[in-house]
C-alpha cells in the first residue's frame, strides 16, 4: 500500500519552500491537526522572523498548493545546522512527505557548507528511529528514557564532512554510540566511535552536550574532541573552555590541546569557521609542527563584537560555537568547536 502511495506522489507535486504570509491560515490548521497550541500572532511572528534573517529559515511542504509540513532549519555555526520541529499532517503521513522534507532541508544544509546536520529526536519512539536510520541518522547522544525529557540527538554527516570522508575510507566500519558520558584527557563527554574491523584503524568524536533541550543549563551539542588513527596518523584533540558563559561584546578563553600519538612528526595546518561578528585567535601560528609523542597546547580567545546581531532566543541554545578545521594529511580534515553561552 505504501508503495503504491508513493507512486501517486510525484516529485512535480511536492514544493519546499520558505514560508510567506499567504502560508498563516494552513499553518495555523496544520500546528493544530498536529495537537500545537498557537494562535495566529506565533505563526506571523515565526514567518517575519525567518523572512527577515540568513541563518534560521522556516520551511514549508507545500503539497499541491496546500501547505502539509513544516520544518526549522538553522544554520548559524558552521559546519552545524540543525532541523527543528519536523511536523507533517495528520491526514497526509506515510506518503514519503516527511522524507522529502528533511531530505530538502539536508541538501539545503550541504549546499551552504553545513555538512553536518543534527536533530532532536523521542528516545522511545521506534518508528520515528526507522525514520530517520533510513535517511542517514546515526545516535550521537543517546538521552534518558527515564526522563520526561530523555530527547536523543541524532546526526548526518553529508558530503564534504570528515566523518563521511572517513566512512568512504573504510567501508566496513563497525559503529559504537556511548551510553553516558566517557571521559577523555579531564573532559566528560558522549563518544561515536568508527572501527575498521579489518585494520583496526579508528575514528572517535567526542561530543559536548546534554539529552535534549533542558530548560536551563543547556549547551549546543558539538564536537570537543577528537581521536583519530587512519593512514598512517595518530593524533588526539580537544578543546577546553576556561568559563562556560560569554556576555555580548565580550571575550572568553579556551586551550586547544593537540597530541601527536604517532613516531613521525607532524605538520598540521588549522582553519577557523567564524559567523558574522564571532572572532576566534590562537597564540600558535595556524601552521603547526608537533614532534613525534608531544603534546602541543595553544591557548586561544573567542569574541563577539558589536556586529553579532544573531537572535539567539530564537534558536535551540544560547550557545556561540566557533570551530577548527585541522588538516593533518592530505585527504583529512578534521572539525573541533568551541563554545560559550551567551548570557
Amino acid at each position: 500500500m505504501l508503495a503504491f502511495l508513493m507512486e501517486l506522489v510525484s516529485m512535480s507535486s511536492m514544493i519546499v519552500r520558505e514560508a510567506t504570509m499567504n502560508d498563516i491560515k494552513d499553518l495555523i490548521e496544520l500546528y493544530v491537526s498536529s495537537g500545537w497550541e498557537v494562535n495566529e500572532k506565533y505563526v506571523v511572528k515565526s514567518i517575519e522572523f525567518s523572512n527577515n534573517n540568513d541563518y534560521s529559515k522556516l520551511f514549508v511542504l507545500d503539497f499541491k498548493g496546500k501547505v502539509v509540513g513544516r520544518a526549522f532549519l538553522d544554520t548559524v555555526f558552521p559546519p552545524y545546522a540543525e532541523i527543528v520541529n519536523i511536523v507533517i499532517h495528520p491526514d497526509y503521513r506515510k506518503m514519503g512527505l516527511g522524507s522529502y522534507l528533511v531530505k530538502e532541508c539536508i541538501k539545503r544544509a550541504i549546499r551552504t557548507g553545513y555538512n553536518m546536520i543534527y536533530l532532536m529526536c523521542d528516545p522511545l519512539n521506534r518508528k520515528l528511529h526507522r525514520f530517520y536510520s533510513k535517511l542517514g541518522f546515526l545516535p550521537g547522544i543517546l538521552g534518558n528514557p527515564a526522563t520526561p525529557r530523555g530527547d536523543m540527538w541524532l546526526y548526518y554527516f553529508g558530503e564534504g564532512s570528515f566523518i563521511r570522508s572517513f566512512l568512504e575510507r573504510h567501508p566496513f566500519t563497525e559503529f559504537q554510540v556511548s551510553r553516558k558520558r566517557r571521559k577523555f584527557y579531564g573532559l566528560e563527554l558522549y563518544s561515536m566511535k568508527w572501527t575498521d574491523p579489518i585494520s583496526n584503524e579508528e575514528l572517535e568524536i567526542f561530543i559536548k552536550g546534554q539529552p535534549g533541550q533542558p530548560k536551563s543549563g543547556g549547551t549546543m551539542p558539538r564536537f570537543s574532541a577528537i581521536r583519530i588513527r587512519d593512514m598512517g596518523l595518530d593524533l588526539c584533540c580537544w578543546i577546553v573552555e576556561e568559563d562556560t558563559k560569554i556576555h555580548r561584546k565580550d571575550s572568553r578563553n579556551f586551550k586547544l590541546y593537540l597530541l601527536n600519538n604517532s613516531d613521525n612528526t607532524l605538520s598540521l595546518n588549522l582553519k577557523s569557521l567564524c559567523s558574522h561578528g564571532v572572532e576566534v585567535l590562537l597564540e600558535h601560528p595556524l601552521n603547526i609542527i608537533i614532534p613525534p609523542r608531544q603534546r602541543l597546547v595553544s591557548k586561544g580567545v573567542l569574541r563577539l563584537s558589536k556586529n553579532f546581531n544573531v537572535k539567539l532566543e530564537y534558536l535551540t541554545f544560547p550557545t556561540v560555537v566557533s570551530s577548527f578545521v585541522i588538516k593533518p594529511l592530505r585527504g583529512i580534515e578534521l572539525v573541533i568547536s568551541v563554545g560559550f553561552n551567551v548570557v
